[in-house]
């Protein structure tokens, strides 16, 4: 689904960020999650990973430029697997509690572990004559995954949790923040899977 017609290309394309948060969008970079044919990879390289929190605004343009100029390969590889390992945790609980299931032990363990890694990371300063917790080490390799991980630990604890959502079409199955007047949104955008499935239907009638 990174283009608008979920055609694949080899060159990058901008995401396509329609989950209305930032963490629900990364869960959507393992594309056709429930398709029979097998997933789709989005997040195939760390590069992947620095454009996708820089579209999201987690990371700014100069901080993305910085950490490419500076990051090691071997890091980079790293910190690739472990955003995925991240996003597949974050995955299995969203999708058990979207279902009202419980989520397994293992996996919230798993994801505590992220959130106090990236609690770690936070420094206390002063700015415009407040406090505020910011994040160190800004240019490091692991700084988008810090980000996503602070995103995820806020969204999960708040009440917006309960708006969570997963799209209609049962291979896409997109998850997204319903903000709709009457929590009545379906799909993760009409566009893409609601015509589409509302195209095949008719035509089963037909």
């Amino acid at each position: 689904m990174s283009t608008a017609n979920h055609a694949r290309k080899t060159a990058p394309s901008p995401f396509q960020l329609v989950a209305r948060h930032p963490v629900l969008d990364f869960v959507n970079t393992l594309d056709w999650r429930f398709r029979s044919t097998g997933p789709e990879e989005l997040i195939s390289s760390y590069d992947d990973l620095l454009r996708f929190t820089e579209q999201s605004k987690l990371l700014s343009r100069s901080e993305a430029r910085q950490i490419r100029a500076t990051a090691q390969p071997r890091v980079c590889r790293r910190v690739l697997a472990s955003a995925r390992r991240f996003r597949e945790m974050l995955a299995a609980v969203l999708y058990s509690v979207i279902d009202n299931r419980p989520p397994e032990e293992v996996s919230l363990k798993r994801l505590s572990s992220y959130f106090h890694d990236a609690q770690d990371g936070r420094i206390l300063s002063w700015r415009e004559r407040r406090l505020i917790w910011t994040l160190n080490r800004r240019h490091a390799p692991e700084f988008p995954l810090r980000r996503l991980s602070i995103e995820a630990d806020a969204l999960l604890a708040s009440e917006q949790s309960s708006k969570i959502r997963a799209c209609s079409n049962p291979e896409c199955l997109w998850l997204f923040l319903d903000t709709s007047r009457n929590h009545s949104r379906r799909w993760c955008d009409m566009k893409l899977c609601g015509n589409r499935l509302k195209a095949r239907r008719f035509r089963r009638k037909q």
